[in-house]
This record gives structure tokens, sequence and C-alpha cells, in this order.
């Protein structure tokens, strides 16, 4: 649906003035700025979910770290695992996918050549259990492409 912008009033005047796509959009379906209030309510209500999000996220990124894999300082839940090489990331993305993970390749045009890497979204939903079979399908999928010449392009830490 696009995005939506929650601003003071003056702020909303002005960009309604001064962009252009908002002269060619629609507005948001009721289901979505309904979900939206809701999604508002729960993260005012309680910091739980919030909670559970970073030590997910800082869980995995340290499971993986320990694991040899690439990934970029940070706290951020989109977490890069850096391959490098444009066909390792589609081949081990692939093989993630045959073992029940579903994370995607990036890859020149969308990062610069040579920085290729599989994006992992984590969330408060995930599990313990669920963070150690990604980090353990990652570890399967890059020791299966250890033995082809693209596995060579994974990046040390």
């Amino acid at each position: 649906m696009g995005g939506v912008t929650s601003e003071r009033k003056e702020i909303v005047d002005l960009l309604r003035q001064r962009s252009r796509p908002y002269l060619f959009s629609n507005t948001l379906a009721p289901s979505i700025c309904a979900a939206s209030l809701t999604v508002l309510d729960m993260l005012e209500a309680s910091t739980e979910l919030r909670d559970r999000l970073e030590e997910n996220t800082q869980y995995f990124r340290a499971k993986m770290l320990s694991q040899g894999f690439a990934i970029p300082q940070g706290d951020h839940p989109i977490v890069p695992v850096m391959l490098g090489d444009a066909v390792l990331a589609q081949k081990m993305s692939d093989r993630l996918l045959e073992l029940g993970i579903f994370a995607i390749g990036f890859f020149y045009p969308v990062v610069p050549k040579g920085k290729a890497r599989i994006r992992v979204q984590i969330s408060a939903g995930h599990s313990k259990n669920d963070l150690d079979k990604a980090v353990a399908a990652f570890a399967t999928a890059r020791d299966e492409l250890a033995s082809t010449d693209t596995a060579s392009a994974i990046e040390a830490p």
C-alpha cells in the first residue's frame, strides 16, 4: 500500500504541498489503518515485544558470528549475512529454503558489486529454537557449498 506519514499538522500540510507523489496517491485501506493503530496501542501498552525482538536479534547475531559468518556490527533486526559473491548468495538462499529457512539473497544492482548478502529478518515471534534452526541451516548450507568454487567467497568476520 505504500507509506504513511504521522506528524504535526503543519508538517503534513507542507508535505501535501511539496510531495509530488502525494498528488497521485490513493488513501490507505481501512484495514491497514486499523492494524497500524492496534500495533501502536500494543507498543504503548508494553515493551515486551520490543524487548524480545532486541534479545532475539542479539542472540542470532552472536550465534552467527560464532559460526564464522560475516555480520556487520549493529543491533538492527534486519541482519545482513555478508557473502560477497552473487552466485553464492543465490545458491545459499536456495539451499536455505530447502532446509526450511526463507532468507533472500541480495546482489548487484540492489547492493554494490562484491557486497552480495543474505538478509535475515528477526522477529519477536521467533523462539530460540527457531533461531538455532536458522543458524544450523546457514552452517549446513555453507558447509555443503564449501566444495564448490563459489564458497571461497564467504567473507571472514
